[in-house]
């Protein structure tokens, strides 16, 4: 989010003024007859409460145990303030530890949030000092856990807040290192196989570090650190700089084919004659596109996604038409066995490959694509009735599509932070917290009874809500207090009816007890107090309805001129931060799609041209949300990626079909027999082997271990499908059917026609 958000900037004060934050959590879990109150069990738990002591980036008086809290209990001398027991003297013999429990059970605040109900585990808190470095302390709290003396019948779990944002940037790290290879050698062997050569299948590759070196080097230049919505940059890079390569190489090796007695130069600049404003137009587009990204969106990852995005196709797009060809002129020419010299010889030897009507050699997967063509050209209409049921399954599917999101959702089910997660929220009253804090205008504010009545009412309402579990205020820690002043008698835990009362409590806390006890529920004016409620679940959709739910209390009951609340904390800003990601959503791909739409029209100079390469976006587009929505695939971080990435690797297919039937329908007059065969065997077949490069990239992604990247992978390689596809069949179709004159058709009402597919052919 934008550093200025208020959203954000009151949860760091919040932060400063009790120093709340994301907390790692230890549970300790005994199920035996006595649970965690037996002199062994409790003798670890201190044991873990010193040894957080000792770990960098744990804030030492931020560490909450049952090593380091203090009983109220009253005595003949009054309210008296103690440990539960001395820090390094554990109870030592049973009776001493269930003369604990009934001490601790005794105290409501702690049930449910320090100690579950049944006493079968305890909590021990760590709060951060620095939350952005949460990674290497999980790893020594995970490292301190198997040291730790653990006796039979006893498990011992990290997790909590804190524990899951260190954990997952290097879960996703480690799976992304272990995939990527992987795609890539995937793309390396398909380059082999489409040009059979091995600078065809080395110098794509050649483009693609260059380019993923500039653009992330770029964002290194200039302190731009990954997010996870930029994890997916080298991604879409690596998917535009092979396509770039594969049309350069297809083009140079037909020519090759045909023209065997150029020199290396003159076939190259005959090539790139032939293909650079095919690759300049995709460039721009694209680049368009991601501008509009950038432009539209308010989350800076978004801009930064859309800013760096662009630069790396820019570079891509230079690398491919400067230093691709550079390298082309210093080697000897080579033909590619894909491209044989001559058609007679293909047919002599046996080979798959056959010539076509105009005279070109075209192999197996030529031949697949003018299938593909021919299908899409003898049945016009049928293929625009498909992409109309297309559009209205993509308007219905997202319909029913919803946001949300959950990090615990990266992870394998097995995973120690899953079962670490499971345990507590089943024990305890859970380890996620939405933080309220309460205002007064004035000093001492709190001391007002009526003020904390309302604090009261507003715990009971917010524990009404079906998800949420517990609370804890000053409210809780007061009611104690007046219950210890009034012989421990249980009648007398609620809160005293007179402001100098309360006043007189505060006074005895701080003489008696020690006054940081209190500083993450009330500051030192009594002025602020914060209020903590414990949430079910980690899903933004069960925070939305608890932030929605402590709202509309706050506005129609409780804020007022006398005392007021605003919900903070994590919880709060993540709420915010998934609104402002489903409110830009579609905003930003509505002006990316705008933006290339004006590059489109500008490129073929025609409005209709620009709109008639977007058709293949579009129902991609509809076609991912159509997924989602039948599929019940959420709104999250990953998935809304893939409709812009949509946007990336589409107009590519569509440009690339757009400008060849152009150049072709101009030549011919017509789009024949000869016309159709020269644009698949062409550009069609290098549309192929970039559809196959990309689909097989993005599906090497099915095989990660995060259930979101998986979810990713397929969509995107649905994504490419669908362009693919819409690009070779409805784009030709609506040319026979509609007779575009950007396309070079000769003026309405000539005799000007689309011949259909000969006998011959």
């Amino acid at each position: 989010m934008p550093a200025d958000h208020p959203a954000l900037v009151f949860s760091n004060q919040s932060k400063e003024i009790f120093g709340l934050g994301d907390p790692m959590v230890i549970a300790v879990i005994n199920d035996g007859e006595h649970g965690i109150f037996n002199p062994e069990t409790l003798q670890l738990i201190a044991w873990l409460t010193r040894g957080l002591e000792t770990i960098d980036n744990i804030d030492p008086a931020g560490i909450t145990s049952l090593a380091t809290e203090n009983n109220i209990v009253g005595t003949e001398e009054g309210m008296e303030i103690s440990p539960f027991f001395e820090f390094d003297q554990p109870p030592k013999t049973l009776d001493e530890a269930q003369a604990l429990k009934r001490a601790v059970m005794d105290f409501p605040l702690y049930r449910g949030t320090l100690v579950a109900e049944d006493s079968s585990g305890a909590l021990i808190i760590a709060e951060l000092l620095d939350e952005t470095a949460a990674q290497p302390v999980y790893y020594a709290m995970l490292k301190l856990v198997e040291n730790a003396p653990i006796q039979a019948g006893e498990t011992v779990h990290v997790a909590g807040e804190g524990a899951v944002i260190g954990y997952f940037g290097h879960y996703v790290d480690a799976d992304a290192a272990r995939l990527n290879p992987l795609s890539a050698l995937v793309i390396t062997l398909l380059c082999f196989i489409a040009f059979r050569t091995i600078r065809g299948g080395l110098l794509p590759n050649f483009i693609v570090i260059a380019t993923l070196a500039a653009a992330i080097g770029f964002m290194a230049a200039v302190d731009i650190k990954f997010f996870v919505v930029t994890n997916a940059l080298p991604v879409i890079l690596i998917a535009i700089a092979v396509a770039d390569s594969i049309h350069i190489l297809t083009e140079y090796y037909q020519q090759a084919s045909q023209r065997p007695g150029l020199s290396p130069r003159e076939l190259t600049v005959l090539a790139l004659t032939r293909i650079w404003r095919a690759i300049t137009l995709t460039s721009l587009t694209t680049m368009a596109g991601f501008l509009g990204l950038a432009l539209a969106s308010i989350m800076p990852p978004m801009k930064f996604f859309g800013v760096f995005a662009l630069f790396g196709v820019g570079v891509a797009w230079l690398f491919s038409l400067i230093v691709l060809p550079a390298i082309l002129c210093l080697l000897k020419v080579q033909i590619s066995r894909a491209y044989p010299l001559e058609a007679s010889v293909s047919e002599k030897s046996g080979s798959p490959a056959q010539a076509d009507t105009t005279g070109q050699t075209v192999d197996i997967f030529g031949k697949s694509v003018q299938i593909i063509g021919r299908t899409a050209v003898r049945f016009p209409k049928l293929v625009v009735c498909a992409a109309l049921l297309l559009i209205v399954a993509g308007l219905h599917g997202s319909s029913k599509i919803y946001m949300n999101e959950s990090m615990m959702r990266a992870f394998q089910p097995d995973e120690p932070i899953v079962l670490a997660d499971t345990a507590i929220n089943q024990r305890f009253d859970g380890s996620y917290y939405f933080d309220i804090t309460v205002e007064t205008p004035d000093v001492e504010g709190l001391f007002d009874p009526e003020n904390l009545k309302k604090i009261e009412a507003l715990q009971t309402h917010m524990e009404a809500h079906p998800l949420v579990k517990g609370s804890t205020s000053i409210v809780d820690y007061l009611k104690q207090m007046h219950r210890s002043m009034h012989g421990n008698d249980t009648a007398f835990y609620k809160l005293p009816d007179n402001a100098d009362l309360i006043a007189q409590y505060f006074l005895l806390y701080s003489a008696t007890g020690d006054p940081d006890d209190l500083e993450e529920e009330i500051d030192y004016d009594y002025r602020l107090a914060n209020v903590r409620i414990n949430i079910k679940e980690h899903q933004y959709t069960t925070l939305k309805s608890v932030v929605e739910y402590f709202h509309d209390y706050a506005e129609l009951h409780f804020n007022g001129k006398a005392i007021s609340v605003s919900g903070t904390g994590r919880a709060n800003v993540n709420y915010h931060w998934m609104q402002r990601l489903g409110e830009t959503h579609f905003v930003s791909l509505g002006v990316a799609l705008l933006l290339v739409l004006l590059m489109a029209a500008a490129s073929f100079r025609s409005v209709a041209a620009g709109l008639f390469c977007l058709l293949p976006i579009a129902l991609t587009m509809l076609g991912i949300y159509a997924v989602m929505g039948y599929g019940g695939i959420w709104l999250s971080i990953s998935s809304s990626m893939c409709a812009s990435m949509a946007i990336g690797v589409g107009v590519d297919f569509s440009i690339h079909t757009t400008e060849r039937l152009q150049t072709t329908i101009r030549r011919h007059g017509e789009l024949n027999a000869a016309g159709l065969s020269e644009v698949y065997a062409t550009t069609g077949r290098a549309l192929l082997f970039n559809f196959l490069a990309l689909a097989l990239g993005f599906g090497t992604i099915l095989l990660s271990k995060v259930s979101f990247l998986q979810e990713f992978g397929a969509l995107i390689a649905l994504a490419v499908t669908l362009s693919f596809i819409a690009s070779l069949t409805l784009l030709p179709a609506l040319t026979v059917l509609l007779k575009p004159r950007f396309l070079g058709f000769a003026e309405a009402g000539s005799t000007a026609a689309i011949a259909g597919p000969t006998e011959q052919s």
